[in-house]
């Protein structure tokens, strides 16, 4: 009877370690997020397993970007649309492995007006650099159970919400560093918003295509701010000089009353970078 019950008590131990073995070793999935960038609705994908993500931005919604130019010369008014950038190629999204301390991007950077050629980034950064603070609210995701935290990161302030039932320190975007998955994000000023619409686990993905994020040249996000704020003065200069060509003959342009900038500083996703020495 003794070796009866011994016997039972050894196979419930291996059952449960089993079990908590397989969970731990397979725990990989996928989520699609909503993504609002300064009221523009984009969708986001992150799939992930034990300690790596791939952060994606589905580019039909990212690059139908279009610029509008409003000039008053005179009692001229001028209108200018351009649609910018509408076939970048898909890139390869952003990697983040938590085990290495590392996130590369990928992405594609027009260096014209017309955007016929492209700059290929590989903007290297490092993971788990935000502080946050463990707050005592709950709500339910998704029938995930999470809980509160806030933390800041490059100027900006973020509320999340993360679940301990998916015991991973991942997120969308460089969000990052939790005992569970970040299913909600908010920055303080509402411009940044990720919220979780449909979450899959144990599907077939504990493998990556990740060998094109590795042996590249890569440049920190401060180069990367730098480039495209040279593009952003580009597209000035061209916005600039329709503006110039369509006034009527004799009238001179002060295009100073047209904004110099199309992207404001404090518009960015990452509006400082102090973090890096």
């Amino acid at each position: 009877m003794e070796k009866l019950k011994g016997s039972k008590r050894a196979l419930l131990f291996w059952l449960l370690f089993g079990t908590i073995y397989s969970y731990g070793q397979s725990q990989n999935g996928e989520v699609n997020y909503t993504f609002f960038a300064n009221g523009a609705k984009k969708e986001a994908k992150l799939r992930f397993n034990n300690s790596e993500s791939i952060f994606t931005i589905k580019n039909d919604l990212l690059n139908n970007k279009k610029v509008e130019v409003t000039a008053d010369e005179e009692e001229s008014k001028i209108n200018i649309s351009v649609n910018l950038w509408k076939d970048i190629p898909d890139d390869l999204g952003m990697l983040t492995n938590i085990k290495d301390n590392c996130i590369i991007d990928h992405k594609f950077l027009p260096i014209d007006f017309a955007a016929i050629k492209f700059d290929t980034l590989f903007v290297k950064d490092t993971a788990r650099i935000i502080s946050w603070e463990l707050l005592n609210e709950t709500k339910n995701i998704n029938s995930f159970n999470c809980q509160k935290a806030r933390g800041n990161f490059r100027g900006r302030t973020y509320s999340v919400w993360f679940t301990n039932d998916i015991p991973i320190s991942l997120g969308p975007w460089k969000l990052n560093g939790l005992p569970g998955l970040i299913l909600e994000a908010t920055d303080s000023l509402n411009q940044f918003q990720f919220y979780a619409e449909k979450i899959e686990l144990q599907i077939e993905i504990n493998k990556f295509e990740t060998i094109g994020f590795f042996n590249q040249i890569y440049i920190t996000p401060i180069i990367e701010r730098s480039k495209f704020l040279i593009l952003m003065e580009l597209i000035n200069k061209e916005v600039n000089a329709k503006i110039e060509s369509s006034l009527p003959r004799g009238v001179i342009s002060t295009t100073n009353k047209t904004s110099s900038k199309i992207v404001e500083d404090n518009n960015f996703l990452e509006i400082n970078f102090d973090d890096i020495k």
